[in-house]
């Protein structure tokens, strides 16, 4: 009876070896498929259909088509939700051939998504910056145009400064939690979205250096005049409204375009961001915050 009975442990090793090549070859076919394949061949594998996998994903079966053709990203919400779905990691997912270079690399994974709904965001708080600078340098006008009538020249300068301060707070309550991470851990992009990021960033940059440019100008030439003014090198006249009103559209342009290019190459020049000493010194901060 011994002997049949090393048979059969005899079997079991060998099947155990057998499972044990079989997996380590599908890591390593894994290791060179984009994310893209790999969802579709998890959904194959688990018999289900794009929109049976869309309804429990909840989304819709163009999302997943568009994810099955490397199209687009999911965000980290529904990449979660996929790694449940297939019992696997988000790190499997995630890894593909032309990222592996960045395998060990530690860092945050940025989605489309994700980096799409940053710059929207940023837009919206450099929207908010550049009105409350407006409305302080607008408020430059009253003051010279109600030089004899002090009560209307206090309460149009009260009412910009007011304006300003609302805008500055509501800036302040616009910048989303979600997207602090993005200013505190150097991060990861699939490299055919980087690519395209890229792209979008040159075609912006263009486009803002039209507004860019005239605003420094416009700021430049109000921050002189009215330095020369205060040096007494001109006197105070109703002209300086429009010196003003010039001043403030600048500081508008300035800071909404600063703000928007400033989001973009956080993102594209992430290298460049995370070796700045402050990034460097909030990095350890957090580290060791997180430790405690």
């Amino acid at each position: 009876m011994q002997p049949k009975v090393d048979n059969v442990h005899f079997k079991k090793d060998r099947k155990l070896q057998y499972d044990l090549i079989r997996l380590n070859h599908k890591i390593k076919e894994a290791e060179h498929m984009t994310f893209g394949e790999k969802l579709f061949k998890l959904r194959k594998e688990k018999g289900l259909s794009q929109e049976a996998l869309a309804e429990q994903v909840g989304t819709t079966r163009q999302a997943i088509s568009k994810w099955e053709n490397n199209q687009g990203f999911p965000e980290t919400e529904k990449l979660l939700q996929l790694s449940n779905i297939f019992e696997i990691s988000t790190d499997y997912l995630l890894k593909d051939e032309k990222s592996s270079s960045n395998a060990d690399e530690r860092g945050y994974y940025v989605s489309k998504e994700m980096a799409t709904g940053y710059i929207a965001n940023q837009k919206k708080v450099s929207r908010y910056i550049g009105v409350g600078f407006m409305s302080w340098a607008f408020a430059g006008i009253p003051f010279i145009m109600f030089i004899s009538n002090s009560t209307w020249r206090f309460l149009g300068v009260a009412i910009f400064v007011i304006i300003g301060i609302v805008s500055f707070v509501l800036g302040a309550f616009s910048e989303q939690e979600q997207y602090k991470v993005l200013k505190e851990e150097p991060l990861i992009f699939d490299y055919g979205y980087l690519k395209e990021l890229s792209n979008e960033y040159r075609a912006k940059k263009k486009i803002y250096a039209v507004i860019y440019i005239p605003s420094i100008i416009l700021f430049i030439v109000g921050i002189i005049a009215v330095s020369l003014t205060i040096k007494g090198q001109f006197a105070w006249s109703e002209y300086h409204s429009f010196v003003f009103f010039g001043f403030a559209i600048g500081l508008m342009g300035f800071c909404y375009c600063a703000g928007v290019i400033d989001a973009y190459e956080l993102l594209i020049k992430n290298e460049q961001y995370s070796a700045r000493l402050l990034f460097k010194i909030k990095r350890k901060i957090k580290d060791k915050i997180d430790k405690l």
